[in-house]
């Protein structure tokens, strides 16, 4: 029989998974704790007992979002040829984190962002869990790429917040205008840069 710890457990992740799904279907103006309830199967006064506030509960949904997201990356790259030569897997790597941002609950996820520019409390906490999500980044980068740098650790960090970046903005701007071309273009020159960055133009060339 479930612990009352197990029970509250399996309640958050079941409301967790109902506010990303909310959140993708309604948009950040759309969503309400009505509907997370509905689709969790659980009361209003329920939602609550986990999150004291709407920002609170928006907030934890953004950060389940990006958590699972970094796990598939980290899966899928694991599962891949990891024996590659170095620019090969750094640039399997790129195309992997490309496929990850064009994952409809990362587009989601921020929408949140523009929504707290007007609202103090959602920024208020959105920024630790922004500012989580870019160290587990960077560590996961230690942990897949740290082998292809002889020197500084943070020009990895360069890396990874640069592609990050160019990455967000262009699905971001996929929204306003399909750009295939353009994306395209942008990333040949993000795969240049990081290469170039990271020492790798030899490797490449080879």
């Amino acid at each position: 029989m479930p612990t009352q710890e197990e029970r509250r457990s399996s309640t958050r992740a079941r409301l967790l998974e109902a506010a990303a799904d909310v959140l993708v279907e309604a948009g950040a103006t759309g969503f309400t704790t009505t509907a997370v309830a509905e689709r969790a199967g659980v009361s209003q006064g329920a939602v609550f007992k986990h999150f004291a506030t709407k920002a609170d509960l928006l907030a934890a949904t953004v950060a389940s979002i990006f958590a699972g997201l970094v796990a598939r990356y980290e899966g899928q790259f694991v599962a891949s040829d990891a024996a590659a030569a170095p620019a090969d897997r750094l640039g399997a790597g790129l195309d992997l984190l490309w496929e990850i941002f064009q994952d409809e609950r990362l587009l989601a996820a921020y929408d949140l962002f523009t929504a707290a520019r007007t609202d103090a409390d959602l920024q208020a906490d959105l920024q630790p869990v922004v500012r989580a999500h870019v160290a587990n980044l960077h560590a996961l980068a230690e942990l897949l790429f740290a082998d292809l740098l002889v020197d500084d650790v943070d020009r990895l960090h360069d890396a990874v917040d640069l592609a990050a970046a160019t990455m967000q903005g262009l699905v971001v701007n996929r929204v306003a205008v399909a750009a295939p071309e353009t994306e395209a273009r942008v990333l040949a020159m993000l795969r240049h840069w990081v290469a170039d960055r990271l020492a790798l133009r030899q490797e490449a060339g080879r």
